[in-house]
């Protein structure tokens, strides 16, 4: 006997069930509910809801105690009360009414003692023994007497009862009746305490002893402590063993019956690949594929196949694969080197046989190479995964380093697992069951004699018993992507985009959690914008990096535990569903430079800046632009000197990432996006002096054309074509067979006449037989990295080449001396020219422009044998299309089908990305995501409520008005400029609208010259025309504007000009006659006039 803790237990006070934890009044008061319910509607889920309710909120939430209640056969009402009373228990706890803090409870805010991964006792009960447990535990309630209730008890409990055993039974009856029935083997230290007391009990873990073993536990309490309640025993035990592997393997065996038959195939896949394992068979990829026939739940995830690729290497090069293993499993090699150097090989086998895009992974990483070397030595090794190493960690509270992607994680493990291990073997009782179950198994499962699986069994037991509020867990699922990957990964904006970072960089501003419902409320946009843009960013990481997925409970595949793991909202969260930033991503955001922190894209897709003239609309689409294309605050560009702002926008000009137009009343959807447009042909065989028609682009689908990405990745390009190739139709020497095109096949090249024009070919040449049009095309138009097709008939094409040189001559040839050497990617076949999209026959000419695209032509050579790479994915940096006067087109006729294709959730790549079919190329078209729509637009011209809707809801409009402030400080000749400006708009504003109004634009150049020359010069060359304008010539109210009725006549603007109707007419005239005002120049240049203003 333990003299020490038995000492202490005399001492011990005794301990006020409900003061110490609120599972005891939540078992009553469910126990109470059933009392009413018709017995024959009970079963598994009512005995689900009685047990959950004894098990601690850190293992199962509050949420899990909710379904429970509803999912069991209570009256709504008492589910009701239920409801209320877990919640009023939540608030509780929270408030630190309770005393009890389990040990495994990180934080506070819990209620319930007793942990447990699993609660259900589905397809383990029966209809009978759910109705006798609930029957008696409603008879208990009302019992005093102990040995009364120990009977009573020892009625159901017998060897019939299905379903418990005597430590969840335990756990019902303690709750129930604290100071009756003792805890015996829910906690993994309670077989000690009763033995360090010299209590000897008989056979703990049957049901049928449980009431025996009760009476010998209250016979010693009664003899030797004041105490009641057993809890405080059940407290003791966790003190008198702090061994957790020990606890966790008690839990383990509590649920041995239920947990081995589910992992039993381990021993399978073990004792299969010992069977079929040999790495001298002259088949090694078949040998590869018997051995690993059973090892699927271990090796193969969702987008993960790694025995997959390990068989499809072993096909290509058998015996470097079969050199990778004889490495690998090398006698008294260092573990974490052996691991690295399979890696490395398989890498080089990748680049190698990589014979599509798609095969971007090889998936031998850590866990599929620490599985094959278990199979291989199992009494050696065990099966490594850094999801359930951290889970076990967390869970038993382990003191061990264990950081995503660090390759000493493996060491790491096998530590931990030999700790595991070395407790197993001292286990007599956990040997015994499991030599039970192994033998019941028979030959085709492993015999496991070192232990080594059944000890990495239980470190995934205890990685399924680490339960958190969210999903998925740990242990259910890791994208297994480091901190330097997701540095790596934040920074590609072909991967995450301006705004999937501000999205994400405001989840964590928000304390790394939130509901698409609060980034609505925060950012603006939908709720499923959000969710559709994140589930789209979390599949470009997939994509990029390869990382498996995981599935819901119904077999559903889901993107975003990629980012984020989840829960449903709390109570008082908006939305209904919360995303939590995964660890390492986390870490990554915080890490970012400063400037990726501090500077989130503010613009909107589409922008309108509007208001009156003169208010420096067109003036900041400089400053917006510049902002835009270089990540930065509007605040930090315009803050910059405008000059060197302007040398940058004229420069990204140059570059193509800006475009300029101006819509005006005859700018059309032709000019915009394409249209036809009228050529004179000048080739003889195309009837020269006639009118032909050509489809041309409009200036905003090459604007788009640009943004996008290469077709082909530079770095992974088969083809050799260049980033924005031409597709050239090419005659050879005619239709059919020709021995132009078997030398052009042949050689690699293309050959074209026009010899007679000799040599060089100029502006000044005389193109009397024709040919003009044909050999600008394949002498200037045509660029080495273009595509040529070689036209067989009108109706089909024989090869696909790509222009590899500049134009030659060669003199030796009789005719067709004009060529370029090419490279054939496919010749020699029969392809319709509808697979090229092509609706029209190809003409006579020689050379000219297709209108397909490099997408179509990928997927035709593909089809004919050439392997190549699919389109690249992603997107460039931002690129600016700034549109001024926007509301002086026709917006409807311009945009046509794409002012729905603008909104920012329909651009490409989006959540609701759209498309649509053109009408004079038919070809398929979409918005690049990376485009940024800027428009100006004159508010005194049209009124923003006169705009059409469907522009109106597709863009953000930024007023710009008059400042006045920008003018403070100039002054001339002591005259306040910014006075004078506020001064006359408020008069607009009263006689007009605000819309009207005249911008500080028009006096920002007497900053530099501040006279009284520049002043009036203002006011009679800009200000004048803009009020005769605004007013339609109603002087009287452009004279109060100006205050000319506040002056003398020699100091007005307008002097109103007398004039004698008698003599003028003839005679008197019946009506009122305007009267005739005239400028007075005088004014201008009068600095009383302004003075007086």
């Amino acid at each position: 006997m333990n003299q020490e803790i038995l000492k202490r237990l005399k001492n011990t006070p005794e301990l006020s069930p409900d003061e110490h934890d609120g599972s005891y009044e939540l078992v009553r008061a469910i126990v109470s509910a059933y009392r009413d319910v018709d017995e024959t509607v009970l079963d598994y889920h009512d005995l689900n809801a009685i047990y959950l309710m004894c098990i601690g909120t850190w293992r199962h939430s509050y949420g899990k105690k909710h379904e429970a209640v509803h999912a069991a056969h209570l009256p709504e009402t008492r589910k009701q009360e239920l409801d209320h009373l877990i919640d009023d228990l939540k608030s509780r706890a929270e408030a630190g009414v309770y005393k009890n803090q389990e040990k495994a409870v990180s934080g506070t805010g819990h209620i319930g003692m007793f942990g447990t991964g699993f609660y259900s006792f589905q397809n383990k009960t029966d209809p009978k023994s759910v109705r006798a447990f609930i029957r008696m535990c409603g008879d208990l309630l009302d019992m005093t007497d102990d040995e009364e209730m120990f009977q009573r008890a020892a009625s159901v409990l017998t060897k019939s009862f299905h379903g418990m055993q005597a430590a969840a039974a335990s756990v019902v009856l303690h709750c129930l009746k604290p100071l009756t029935f003792p805890v015996i083997n829910s906690n993994v230290g309670s077989e000690d305490i009763f033995a360090a007391l010299g209590i000897e009990l008989n056979s703990r873990s049957k049901l049928e002893t449980y009431v025996d073993n009760c009476r010998k536990i209250k016979a010693f309490r009664d003899a030797n402590f004041s105490f009641k309640n057993y809890r405080i025993l059940d407290m003791a035990a966790w003190e008198l063993s702090d061994n957790p592997i020990q606890r966790l393997i008690s839990q383990y065996k509590e649920s041995f019956d239920t947990w081995f038959p589910q992992e039993r195939y381990k021993w399978r896949a073990v004792q299969c690949f010992q069977e079929h394992w040999d790495l001298k068979s002259e088949d090694l990829a078949e040998m590869l594929r018997n051995s690993l026939a059973q090892a699927n739940n271990l090796l193969d995830t969702n987008y993960a196949y790694p025995s997959k690729m390990i068989t499809f290497f072993a096909e290509k090069e058998p015996n470097t694969v079969r050199s990778m293993f004889q490495q690998l499993l090398a006698p008294r090699a260092d573990m974490v080197e052996q691991i690295q150097g399979f890696k490395q090989s398989a890498d080089a086998l990748l680049s190698r046989h990589q014979f599509k895009e798609s095969m971007k992974q090889h998936y031998q990483g850590d866990r599929t190479i620490c599985t094959y070397l278990f199979f291989a030595q199992p009494g050696q090794h065990f099966l490594y995964q850094y999801g359930k190493l951290k889970a076990f960690l967390a869970e038993t509270g382990l003191n061990a380093t264990c950081k995503m992607g660090d390759p000493q994680n493996v060491l790491t493990y096998q530590e931990i697992a030999n700790q595991v291990l070395s407790c197993v073997q001292q286990d007599s009782e956990l040997l015994n069951m499991f030599e039970t179950k192994r033998t019941e198994l028979g030959n085709a499962y492993y015999r496991d004699d070192e232990h080594h699986l059944l000890a990495d069994d239980i470190i995934y037991f205890g990685s399924q018993l680490y339960k958190s509020d969210y999903w998925p867990s740990l242990a259910e699922y890791d994208p297994e992507i480091s901190v330097e990957q997701w540095l790596e990964l934040l920074a590609d904006r072909t991967i995450c985009t301006v705004e999937n970072l501000r999205v994400l960089k405001t989840i964590q501003q928000e304390g790394g959690e939130a509901t698409c419902k609060q980034l609505s409320l925060k950012l603006g946009d939908t709720s499923a914008h959000y969710n559709g843009s994140m589930v789209q960013l979390a599949r470009r990481v997939q994509e990029k990096t390869g990382c498996p997925l995981v599935q819901n409970e119904n077999n559903d595949q889901k993107w975003w535990p990629v980012l984020f793991v989840g829960r449903t909202a709390l109570q008082d969260q908006p939305g209904t569903y919360s995303w939590k930033l995964r660890d390492e991503l986390e870490e990554a955001l915080e890490l970012l430079p400063q400037k990726e922190v501090n500077n989130p894209m503010p613009f909107a897709k589409n922008t309108i800046l509007y208001g009156p003239p003169g208010t420096g609309k067109t003036y900041q689409t400089v400053n917006y632009a510049v902002a835009i294309i270089e990540e930065k605050s509007l605040e930090e560009v315009q803050a910059e000197n405008h000059e060197e702002v302007l040398k940058r926008y004229r420069q990204y000009r140059q570059d193509g990432r800006i475009e300029f137009t101006t819509f005006h009343q005859s700018f059309g959807y032709e000019e915009f996006i394409e249209g036809i447009r009228p050529v004179f042909a000048e080739d003889k065989e195309e009837n020269s002096g006639d009118i032909s028609y050509e489809i041309a682009d409009g200036i905003f689908k090459k604007f788009c054309a640009a943004a996008q990405p290469p077709v082909v990745d530079p770095n992974q390009n088969p083809y050799g074509f260049s980033e924005f190739p031409t597709i050239w139709k090419v005659s050879l020497g005619g239709t059919g067979q020709h021995p132009i095109r078997d030398y052009c096949m042949k050689n690699n090249c293309i050959r074209i006449g026009w010899d007679d024009y000799g040599v060089n070919v100029t502006d000044e040449t005389n193109y009397t037989i024709g040919g003009k049009t044909v050999l600008n095309a394949f002498l200037n138009r045509m660029q080495v990295g273009d595509i040529v097709l070689s036209c067989y008939s009108a109706r089909s094409i024989d090869a696909v080449g790509v222009v590899t040189g500049e134009p030659e001559w060669h003199p030796e040839f009789d005719e067709y001396k004009r060529l370029r050497t090419v490279k054939w990617l496919i010749k020699g076949k029969d392809i319709s020219i509808g697979e090229f999209r092509l609706e029209k026959s190809l003409t006579l000419s020689t050379v000219y422009r297709l209108n397909t695209t490099v997408e179509t032509v990928i997927e035709v050579l593909n089809k004919n044998g050439f392997s190549g790479t699919p389109p690249t994915k992603g997107t460039k940096g931002p690129y600016v299309f700034i549109i001024d006067e926007i509301n002086r087109g026709n917006i409807s006729k311009i945009f046509g089908e794409l002012i729905t294709l603008i909104e920012p959730s329909k651009r490409l790549g989006q959540s609701e990305e759209l498309q649509a079919r053109l009408p004079y190329s038919h070809e398929i078209f979409g918005i690049p995501d990376n485009v940024y729509l800027l428009g100006t637009m004159n508010t005194a011209d049209r009124s923003i409520a006169l705009l059409d809707t469907a522009l109106r809801r597709r863009f953000s409009f930024v007023e710009m008005m008059p400042d006045s402030g920008i003018l403070d400080g100039i002054e001339v000749e002591g005259i306040s400029v910014s006075g004078l400006l506020t001064t006359l708009n408020r008069r607009i504003e009263v006689l007009f609208d605000r819309e009207h109004t005249l911008g500080h634009a028009f006096f920002t150049p007497l900053r530099q010259s501040p006279s009284i020359q520049t002043l009036g010069e203002i006011f009679r060359d800009k200000v004048i025309p803009l009020l005769q304008e605004y007013f339609y010539d109603d002087y009287e109210k452009i004279c109060l504007v100006l205050g000319d009725r506040k002056r003398p006549e020699q100091q007005q603007f307008f002097k109103v000009e007398s004039v004698d109707l008698q003599s003028l007419f003839g005679v008197e005239p019946e009506f009122e006659v305007n009267p005739t005002y005239r400028i007075n120049p005088d004014a201008f240049f009068d600095a009383e006039v302004y003075r007086n203003l």
